[in-house]
Order: structure tokens, then C-alpha cells, then sequence
């Protein structure tokens, strides 16, 4: 059995104000091309299909136009679960009609312990929940991290599940140890959000979504496909594509498969006159570029000037001041904190005292507001 794991579309996203959604046509063009070679028995897109819960109508076009070709061209069974960007009803709408032609949708808790079925192996799916919505639906109220909300899950699913078969997950989360990239939204504000890895020792293979690096981990039995394109300037070095999942009889074969994008992203540093008089090295003038550049502080309008040569330059930063690297060290330092600790910081820079109890917490169900609708 052939399977294709993806995740990450992030359909409609936006990086510094630039649309990708005609890169994000591009590279689904290119993973359509992919499976009519591969031809798969199904394929897996572990969540974050769109960027927002309120996808915009061209996002939610391009997904239909994607899935059309797919399923109904391809005749190629789909299995899509939500992520943490995803507005789950929004992404459930038809699920039921879908279902008849092989689209499979998990959005909801409550469909954890009914596999879907195809050939010999189960696909369990585990839509991405916040802490809370675990604690309602077991009615749970000692739940207080992803850990011991994930663990109750997984306990509820071997319950019910015959362990002398092939099971497989499908799940959106992060496991201990993954790389992180700039570009994906913390899960939840004010608790630990990984999980062990040791937690998915039922299961013969599990497939993840959330982190877009797809050799996040090391592990034999779990695996992230990775974003399908670059969705920030800390991914510039990380390969982009799917992953290609065989089983035959009791062995499971794991194989990442580049994908080629319209543009990449590119990281450009050097003196700001090489870059005007094009005698830098860059890979390709239509990339998307941060350029950061030295001997700059006379120009007026750098950025207007650099883009009538590179038109999709999308970020600049002045390397000329002797403070900079200072600056850029305080930066680096202030890009590791969480949410509330930089608000934390900034509320006690600004007013010399700290944060109270009360404060705290109601900044964090702030956040946590932000963060559980996928919304920007």
C-alpha cells in the first residue's frame, strides 16, 4: 500500500504583506503532477490545509480546485484533519457528502475512536484540540497540558482499537525535540505544548502535522511531512515536499520527495551598493528576498530602490550602525521567549513594577483567545 503524507498548506497565508497564494497554486500543481506518477492509495493532509479559520474566497477555491483534481479526477482517497490555523467548521462543511466520493474530514474529538478504514490498515485521526476542549469532552477538569491531554486521547483510542492490526495516526501537534520555525503559531499560551514521543507506542506509524521542517525528528515510527513551501525567512534552508509512506506486510517505508516552488525564499547580506549594481550573488532576482545590507545609513527609500531590481523583496535590515550586532544578539534573545514572557518583560521595562497574578492570567486567556480560533 502506497500513502502520501503532507500537511501544512497554509492556504491564503501572507508573509510581510505579500500574498503566496499564487506560489501556493504553483506548488499544488506540482504535488497534483506528483500523484498521477505516484499514484497512491490515499493521501494524508495532517492539518493546516488554510492559514486562518476565515479563509479567504480564493484560498478556499484553490482547495477545492485541489481536491476536485485529486478525488475526482484521480480517484484518489483523502484523509484531511484540522490544525491549530484551521476554523474547524469551516473545514468540516460537507464532510458527510464528501465521505460518499472518499474525502474524509476529522474535525471533532469525537471521531477519534472510529478508524477510517482503507485496505488492510486503520487511520486513526487526532484534530488538533486546545487543553480545554480535551477537558470538555471527557469532562476532565484535572487536564492542564498538551501531555496529559494527548495521553487521554491516545488511552481512549487504544481502548477500542484491535492492536493485532496495522493502525496508523493522524495528528497535529508538536512532539519533544522538533524543530521549530518562526512561522508556526504557538499551540496554546502559558503551558508546555510537546509531547513525548514515547506516548504513540500503540500505534505502527503516525504521521504529524504543525512543524514545517520535515526532518523535524528522528524516529522510525513518526514522521512530519513538513509546510509545502517556505513560510518564513528561519525556513530558507529547509527542503519542501511530501512524503511517500509504503507498507508491505508488517514493513513500513518512510521516504521524503522534494518538491520544486515557483520562488524560494532567500536570506541576501552584503554592502548595499553591490546589491544596486546586481555584483551580489543571489540565486534568483525573482525570489523572495531579505536583504541584509551595510553602508546604507545615506540612502533615501533603500527598500523602493532594491525592489525596482528585485521586485519581490520583501524585508530589509540596516547592518551599518556598530550597535547593530548588539541589537541583533537582544533580537535573537527576544525571538526565544513565549508570548507572555516578552509582554512580561515589556509591561516591567515600561512601568518598573510587575505583572500581577490577575494580570497574568487574564493576558494568557487573551492569548490563548488569539490563538485556539486560528484566527490572525
Amino acid at each position: 500500500m502506497k500513502i502520501i503524507h503532507t500537511a501544512d498548506w497554509h492556504l491564503g497565508r501572507m508573509l510581510n504583506g505579500k500574498s503566496l497564494l499564487k506560489d501556493q497554486a504553483y506548488i499544488l500543481e506540482q504535488f497534483i503532477t506528483a500523484m498521477k506518477e505516484e499514484q497512491p492509495d490515499v493521501i494524508v493532509i495532517a492539518g493546516d490545509v488554510y492559514d486562518t479559520s476565515y479563509p479567504s474566497k480564493d484560498a478556499i477555491q484553490l482547495l477545492e480546485r485541489t481536491i476536485d483534481e485529486l478525488n475526482l479526477s484521480l480517484n484518489i482517497p483523502l484523509i484531511i484533519t484540522s490544525g491549530n490555523h484551521d476554523g474547524k467548521e469551516r473545514l468540516n462543511y460537507g464532510a458527510r457528502w464528501f465521505e460518499k466520493s472518499n474525502v474524509y474530514i476529522r474535525t471533532q474529538l469525537d471521531c477519534m475512536i472510529s478508524p477510517i478504514t482503507i485496505d488492510h490498515i486503520n487511520f486513526y485521526t487526532l484534530p488538533f484540540a486546545t487543553v480545554s476542549e480535551v477537558q470538555h469532552f471527557f469532562q476532565h477538569d484535572t487536564v492542564e497540558t498538551h501531555q496529559q491531554a494527548t495521553d487521554l486521547c491516545l488511552a481512549h483510542m487504544s481502548k477500542e482499537m484491535d492492536h493485532n492490526a496495522m493502525n496508523m495516526l493522524i495528528g497535529h501537534m508538536t512532539v519533544q525535540g522538533g524543530k521549530r520555525s518562526e512561522s508556526e503559531r504557538p499551540l496554546t499560551i502559558g503551558t508546555v505544548e510537546s509531547v513525548d514521543r514515547a506516548s504513540f507506542k500503540d500505534f505502527n506509524h503516525v504521521m504529524l502535522g504543525h512543524l514545517h521542517h520535515p526532518f523535524s525528528i528522528d524516529s522510525d515510527y513518526i514522521s512530519y511531512s513538513g509546510s509545502l513551501l517556505q513560510y518564513s525567512f528561519s525556513e530558507v534552508s529547509q527542503p519542501k515536499g511530501y512524503r511517500r509512506v509504503i507498507v508491505e506486510n508488517d514493513s513500513i517505508k518512510n521516504t521524503f520527495i522534494p518538491l520544486k516552488p515557483l520562488r524560494e525564499l532567500e536570506v541576501v547580506e552584503g554592502d548595499y551598493e553591490d546589491a544596486i549594481q546586481e555584483k551580489i550573488s543571489i540565486k534568483n532576482k525573482e525570489n523572495y528576498l531579505h536583504f541584509k545590507l551595510k553602508n546604507m545609513s545615506h540612502v533615501t527609500d533603500p527598500m523602493m530602490h532594491l525592489k525596482q531590481i528585485y521586485p519581490n523583496t520583501l524585508a530589509l535590515t540596516n547592518m551599518s550602525f556598530d550597535f547593530e550586532n548588539t541589537y541583533l544578539e537582544q533580537r535573537e534573545a527576544i525571538e526565544q521567549l513565549d508570548d507572555n514572557t516578552i509582554i512580561n518583560n515589556f509591561y516591567e521595562d515600561i512601568t518598573s513594577t510587575e505583572l500581577t497574578m490577575t494580570q497574568r492570567n487574564k493576558i494568557t486567556t487573551i492569548l490563548n483567545k488569539l490563538t485556539e480560533g486560528g484566527n490572525n
